[in-house]
């Protein structure tokens, strides 16, 4: 699965003193350069004055996400969500997480009640979709490619997923059609050019 963005959260709530705050914005800033080290040392920081804010458990489990700490990452996301349940991204980053630490199961059900939360994502649905694929369900990845394309047909991702699932179907012809429509739409965007194309010629001389 291609690594997706994360939401980065940030808000400030009344009771933060000077300090905290000082650290928040330092760690928020790391976190948006890239910095994760520096973003997990200072919401940690945080986190020891006042524990009771989501938003750093949140913020620093982006951090530890992106450094493929999946293990810390989720259980941050829980410590985040358990101290403020209206904070739905939560369920998105959260869901990625878990995708990437091969709990198929939980980012299922995470993606699916971030949907709830809001049914227009279309990166939901493509990621949802690419838990099916890993699980061998076609009917329901295919479903949720074509959901994530309604709600924008401008996401190339969703037609390379479904060419590579037509293709092990034996289903030459849509396969192409697919990584046709994925390269016009993102062409090497995602580094994936050169992998399609070695696709479609494995087609071609079969």
């Amino acid at each position: 699965m291609k690594k997706m963005f994360i939401l980065i959260l940030f808000l400030f709530v009344m009771g933060l003193n000077a300090q905290e705050k000082s650290l928040i914005q330092t760690a928020y800033n790391a976190l948006k350069s890239g910095n994760y080290e520096a973003a997990i040392s200072n919401y940690s920081k945080s986190i020891e004055i006042y524990d009771k804010y989501s938003p750093a458990f949140y913020g620093r489990a982006v951090a530890y996400h992106h450094l493929g700490q999946y293990s810390q990452a989720i259980l941050d996301f829980n410590k985040a969500l358990d101290l403020e349940p209206n904070i739905k991204e939560v369920f998105f980053a959260r869901g990625l997480s878990y995708s990437f630490a091969n709990d198929l199961g939980n980012a299922i059900k995470d993606f699916t009640e971030y949907i709830k939360f809001k049914p227009e994502s279309f990166e939901a649905y493509y990621s949802r979709a690419n838990i099916y694929y890993l699980l061998e369900d076609d009917v329901n990845a295919i479903a949720d490619y074509d959901m994530a394309l309604q709600l924008n047909p401008n996401y190339g991702l969703p037609y390379y997923g479904k060419a590579i699932i037509n293709k092990y179907q034996k289903k030459n012809d849509i396969a192409l059609r697919f990584f046709d429509e994925y390269l016009k739409l993102n062409g090497n965007a995602d580094n994936l050019k050169s992998e399609v194309e070695r696709l479609i010629k494995e087609i071609e001389e079969n």
